[in-house]
């Protein structure tokens, strides 16, 4: 039954049927659903997944009984091509992500708002809808999985559109000889006479971008928009004073007021940057819609750049297009002005012709960054980075949108200010940009712990024995209520983690259960697959090394990484193929290949080859290790096609190839493998927020796992941190440190690790606690299903925390072999004959060295003294010591064995 028919804005007509809408005669008051009529409510339909839809004097309570709840209403009719908002007031017992659909027939993602709600708390959330027309029903999907949420009314209000101008196309600045110029490194910044914005920029003495010329500014009135041609009519004045270059224009509006914008550029701090100050006032009060503070067209007009960033948002290649449609279709594709939550690090760059140009700058709520590569808006056609007034909160204007829906009020004569840095350098990447970043901002300090390290312990502790991820002796990979797609499995990883901390836990009564739970467990497991055998993201051999069966272990390992080098061609390329039937995700990408996609492989297949100590097999690892230099110098990309395009950059390829190519270096000694390395690293940087993307307790140090969505649709995963995957990364970056102990490597991995044990679920969720959510809310602050085993913190958390970690290994270059240990292992002597490495590991505890590929020789002299044959695993190419607490193992062997 249509509840609604005929509607103007002005006079909106709401047939009662005890709807309890409201009927206006004004355009400003809103038409929906008011819950605390219970004449509406009854209108609604208890969907799926809940038990009781009831009306309250505070709104319509949906008590939820499932893991995927949601309620659907009556059609209503709303007028065509008339912009609307979603205005929802509501309050959730769990907190979590509400979603609203929106639909004539069936919902779908790309027709749904989601919006996070903070547990037990109202909210008011306005977010912009479409024109929708006839016939429109709503979905509402509340977020938990028991409890309730109350909605308290869902109102439609019209949402106004400022149309864009035509901009006009800038001109190319042509500073003449004796123009002022500042000077920093290699980075040259001329500005011409008489115009605002009129500057190009050198890096080397080759010209890399040229200011934003003839700016508009637009403010509004009673009678509409009004557009100011400020480039074209200041007065503008350029002179040098003490070094810096002080550019003063001024022109007045239509309606009498002066707009004065005054610019200072002058030589950075660090070499290859200058830094600039804007200052923009008006002399009566005015209701801004856009002014530009600073713009950089970089390139040459009609040339494609090599690479472009923009941290959180856009990591492009040659045939790349911002805001394309390659790994997010609809709205969300578009990445021009951001809801300044997306960005992770406010760093803008394009890199061309051997050099690199961006722009940095101090986040603001008053600025918003604007990024477009090749620029259509302006019509340059170069590659756009400018920072632009007002800024972007996510609420303000539509995510991507240049233009706001409403103005920012600036009051006479008081000036708004930004400041921000021009940097540039010799570069074939973008990665320079972003080592320039750090370089000037620095790494920030990690976040505060959400609890204490003993606290901290126990949760993990708890998450293994009591949350949802346990079913017996079995362990899940996650764990949601209602949610089957996660069957329990033997798990020897499961097991290793709760012995681990069973030696940290301070109370004896879990420490015996831990010990117990972990023997039960390991024992449904082969000795065998003890390696292989897990449920966690980040894979650690630990448990044939604490339980028994390395050899066996390693022995098997030798078959999977026979496997996965079988998988590549013969001169080591993945080619994606989509499987009959199902969905192809190389169909938007260049190519049917990506470093992330066979990153995995060959990170998986060395790592295997290294603990089997066959040396055959580890060549042929290392073989297919350097045949894919063929992605040097290119986006991280294509790790997750179980979901995600596999054109869409990725921190999990990152993380692939920094561990892929840290573990070579270890094998090979080639200064070109950490050269690689650090590269990887690099590139996964701006995936990481170093600065908080909000006030709130929880997100600086989150992690974006890749700069799309699913299925092309939704989730959009930008704004939206997925610490698992940053996890996985941060596991690459601690042994990435201890080869390149001058790099940040270490620190931004702590900062990750903290971040992923502040999202984790605590003890007031019982079926969650010690679990991490699959994302992050970082405005509500609110966790997301599904919830993940704590395995993937805690192999971060043990590096971060006194104490041996998890698992380490050494590489014998000379000697020949490896040395793996649950515990910490360090190299003492290294010698064609002769090697000595110390470990330490875990507390009160028995454990075994692995000594892989050194068979062949004497017997192991542990402390020492000659290993007992009871204490010894003798395999074909390895073999392993039985040993306790801090041991320092000594090999020799001939000159003859050596050498086969």
């Amino acid at each position: 039954m249509a509840l609604m028919t005929r509607m103007g804005w002005l006079g909106w007509t709401a047939l009662a049927v005890g709807l309890g809408m409201v009927a206006t005669g004004c355009a400003a008051q809103p038409v929906g659903f008011d819950f605390r009529d219970g004449g509406v409510v009854a209108h609604w339909q208890p969907t799926n997944d809940i038990s009781r839809l009831e009306s309250t004097p505070d709104g319509m309570r949906i008590t939820i009984s499932g893991a995927d709840p949601y309620t659907i209403g009556p059609p209503i009719n709303l007028p065509a091509g008339q912009p609307l908002w979603l205005n929802v007031r509501a309050r959730s017992d769990e907190g979590g992500a509400l979603q609203v659909f929106y639909f004539r027939t069936a919902p779908t993602e790309s027709a749904a708002v989601r919006c996070g709600l903070r547990k037990g708390v109202w909210q008011d959330i306005r977010v912009p809808l479409p024109a929708l027309g006839a016939g429109y029903r709503f979905r509402i999907d509340p977020p938990g999985v028991k409890g309730g949420c109350v909605v308290q009314s869902l109102t439609l209000t019209p949402r106004r559109v400022i149309a864009a101008p035509r901009w006009p196309v800038p001109f190319e600045p042509a500073p003449v000889p004796g123009s002022p110029s500042v000077v920093s490194g290699s980075v040259e910044l001329t500005h011409a006479a008489g115009k605002l914005g009129a500057f190009t920029v050198r890096v080397a003495g080759k010209k890399v971008a040229v200011g934003l010329t003839r700016p508009l500014i637009g403010y509004d009135t009673e009678a509409g928009v009004r557009w100011l041609a400020f480039g074209d009519k200041a007065v503008t004045k350029v002179r040098v004073q003490d070094g810096r270059i002080i550019v003063t224009a001024r022109a007045s509006d239509a309606d009498g007021a002066v707009w004065t914008c005054t610019q200072t550029f002058a030589g950075g701090r660090v070499a290859g940057a200058v830094e600039v100050r804007t200052a923009l006032t008006a002399s009566a009060d005015r209701r801004l819609v856009y002014a530009p503070m600073l713009g950089l067209l970089a390139g040459k007009a009609g040339a494609p750049r090599n690479q472009g960033l923009f941290c959180g948002l856009e990591y492009l290649e040659r045939p790349d297009r911002s805001s394309s449609e390659d790994d997010i279709v609809g709205p969300g594709s578009l990445r021009r002005v951001p809801d300044a939550l997306k960005v992770t690090l406010p760093l803008m760059a394009i890199q061309n012709g051997g050099a690199y140009v961006g722009l940095i700058w101090k986040p603001a709520a008053d600025v918003a960054a604007m990024f477009d590569s090749p620029d259509r808006t302006l019509g340059s056609r170069k590659h756009l980075m400018a920072l632009i007034l007002p800024g972007s909160d996510g609420t303000g204007r539509h995510d991507g949108q240049v233009l706001p829906y409403e103005p920012l009020q600036l009051r006479s004569n008081r000036p708004v200010v930004m400041t921000a840095t021009i940097l540039g350098g010799a570069a074939t990447t973008v990665a320079p940009a972003v080592q320039k970043y750090v370089e000037m901002r620095g790494l920030p300090a990690k976040p505060r712990m959400r609890t204490t390290r003993g606290r901290y312990l126990h949760e993990a502790a708890q998450g293994w024995l009591s949350s949802g991820v346990r079913s017996g002796n079995h362990w899940r990979h996650a764990y949601w209520p209602g949610v089957t797609g996660f069957a329990p499995q033997p798990a020897a990883d499961a097991a290793a983690y709760m012995l681990r901390l069973a030696g940290e836990v301070s109370d004896a009564s879990l420490a015996s259960q831990l010990r117990q739970t972990a023997a039960s467990a390991v024992a449904l497991v082969d000795p065998a697959s003890r390696y292989a055998s897990a449920v966690s993201h980040v894979r650690l051999p630990a448990a044939p090394l604490v339980f028994g069966g390395a050899v066996r272990s390693a022995e098997s390992m030798r078959a999977y990484a026979v496997g996965q080098l079988a998988r590549l061609t013969v001169d080591g390329r993945l080619i994606y193929r989509a499987a009959p039937g199902a969905t192809d995700y190389a169909r938007t990408h260049f190519s049917h290949e990506a470093n992330g996609l066979v990153g995995a492989v060959v990170a998986d297949a060395l790592a295997a080859a290294v603990f089997s100590g066959d040396r055959a097999l580890i060549g042929r690892a290392v073989a297919a290790l350097r045949q894919q230099s063929r992605f040097d110098g290119t986006v991280p990309r294509g790790a997750q096609t179980w979901e995600c395009p596999l054109h869409t950059p990725d921190i999990l390829a990152s993380a692939h190839m920094v561990r892929a190519y840290a573990l070579g270096y270890e094998l090979t000694g080639d200064p070109q493998m950490l050269s690689r390395a650090r590269y990887w690293a690099w590139t996964g940087v701006p995936f990481v927020y170093l600065t908080p993307p909000t006030r709130e307790p929880v997100g600086l140090y989150g992690t974006i796992a890749v700069l799309g969505a699913t299925g092309w649709q939704a989730p959009n995963w930008m704004g939206l941190p997925v610490q698992w995957c940053g996890l996985v990364y941060s596991d690459a970056l601690y042994r990435l440190a201890r080869l390149d102990p001058s790099g940040p490597w270490r620190k931004l991995a702590e900062g990750i690790t903290v971040s992923g044990m502040q999202q984790s679920w605590g003890t007031d969720e019982p079926e969650l606690v010690g679990l991490l959510p699959d994302s992050f809310e970082p405005r509500a602050q609110t966790r997301n299903a599904v919830a993940i085993n704590p395995g993937t913190v805690q192999a971060n958390a043990f590096q971060l925390m006194d104490g041996p970690p998890i698992y380490d290994r050494a590489v014998l270059r000379r000697f020949g072999g490896s040395v793996h240990a649950p515990g910490s292992v360090r190299i003492l002597k290294d010698e064609p004959t002769a090697a000595e490495v110390e470990v330490i590991g875990w507390p009160d505890k028995p454990y075994w060295v692995l000594l892989a590929g050194t068979g062949g020789g004497a017997r192991p002299v542990v402390n020492g003294h000659v290993a007992d044959a009871s204490d010894m695993e003798e395999g074909q190419t390895s073999r392993a010591v039985r040993v306790r607490g801090r041991v320092v193992v000594a090999l020799t062997r001939s000159a003859a064995v050596r050498g086969r």
